[in-house]
């Protein structure tokens, strides 16, 4: 199972998803999901026995979320498995270097410095993210503090641990997406399958980049939602299953996803600030199956931006981009709408969208 571990952890986290959404059934059955004998089949039995017959949603997700976690440790174990069979002069020389940086760190804490400036990547714990979350909720109470989170969330054992890996990052500004998407993405890849959609990682890196991320003026913050920076991704819970649902709203992890997911296609809205949220950009992030559309992201840069920025009255307008996600509900009975190239989307889409295509828009052009 080992080898397909990845395989089966990206599935199970695909079905969560399914059954976090607020039309899932309320009774479900694991293979409606997942086929018998699949990587997340198979992972599924091994952490929680046999899946049996419907039932309730809040009893599947938790089941679900004993096999990702059950799947997630194995290969963690795997990774810690491989380093410890490293030659004994390879792992001398890390211990090294790990005692080097921990000097470092123990001098940088004594002197009250800012966090370092390299880092091991590393995971919140469940206390670790009840830790920033009151953190963040103190700053929204007194938005003129310090904006630095507390070393002990991010290097304390207590709050965080190592992640898989021997991943480093160092704290600096990211003014775009594409920024910050361009450093993390080579950084990340060795592990992709793992930190995909880890709440406990984003929201270590969430915290780690904080101050160089949120926005302040005038000497005070101006906090977005705490999903920006962390999210929790509890299904027994309704706080939880609801800040896991709004976990694209996460600065960084939404630029990865986009830059992995998109790339050039969506150079547009990897240009913008990383902090910039807009009606374009969060459906386009919190709509899954218009993010993981090839046609739709491109098609809809190409209707309402000139390249340059959005189009007056696109959110809207008639033919504008709320009045695209009613129309592509009915045109899905007919067509393969997520599974179309733009031009052949262009085709089927009713007059109205045609002032947006290479045009200003109803609004600008009257």
């Amino acid at each position: 199972m080992t080898g397909r571990g990845p395989e089966a952890l990206a599935r199970l986290r695909e079905i969560r998803d399914a059954l976090g959404a607020d039309d899932a059934s309320s009774r479900v059955n694991l293979r409606d999901y997942a086929e018998p004998g699949s990587p997340a089949w198979d992972a599924f039995i091994e952490a929680s026995g046999l899946p049996g017959h419907k039932v309730r949603r809040a009893t599947m997700l938790a089941r679900i979320n004993q096999a990702i976690d059950a799947l997630t440790a194995r290969l963690l174990g795997a990774d810690a498995a491989a380093a410890a069979a490293a030659p004994a002069t390879d792992v001398a020389s890390a211990t090294a270097r790990e005692l080097e940086r921990l000097a470092e760190g123990v001098s940088d804490a004594m002197a009250g410095a800012r966090p370092l400036e390299r880092q091991r990547l590393r995971r919140l714990t469940p206390d670790g993210i009840s830790y920033a979350r009151a953190f963040l909720a103190d700053l929204v109470e007194n938005p003129d503090g310090p904006i630095e989170p507390p070393r002990d969330l991010l290097y304390g054992d207590a709050y965080s641990e190592r992640f898989v890996g021997e991943v480093e990052v160092e704290r600096r500004r990211f003014r775009t997406r594409r920024e910050a998407a361009e450093y993390l993405a080579p950084r990340l890849e060795p592990i992709r399958p793992l930190i995909a959609d880890h709440a406990g990682a984003w929201s270590w890196l969430g915290m780690f980049y904080f101050a160089d991320t949120v926005p302040v003026r005038d000497g005070q913050v101006r906090l977005p939602a705490e999903e920006s920076f962390v999210f929790q991704d509890d299904p027994t819970t309704t706080e939880g299953r609801r800040s896991y649902q709004r976990r694209y709203r996460h600065y960084l992890r939404s630029a990865w996803q986009l830059h992995q997911q998109h790339g050039t296609a969506a150079a547009y809205l990897l240009d913008e600030p990383i902090t910039s949220f807009n009606d374009l950009i969060d459906r386009t992030l919190s709509h899954s199956r218009i993010f993981q559309s090839v046609g739709m992201v491109p098609l809809l840069l190409r209707l309402y931006t000139d390249g340059q920025r959005t189009k007056s009255g696109y959110p809207r307008s008639p033919g504008g981009l709320r009045h695209l996600i009613r129309v592509l509900d009915q045109l899905e009975r007919t067509y393969d709408v997520y599974g179309m190239e733009p031009d052949a989307l262009i085709e089927v889409l009713p007059e109205e969208f045609q002032a947006w295509d290479g045009g200003p828009g109803p609004q600008a052009a009257a």
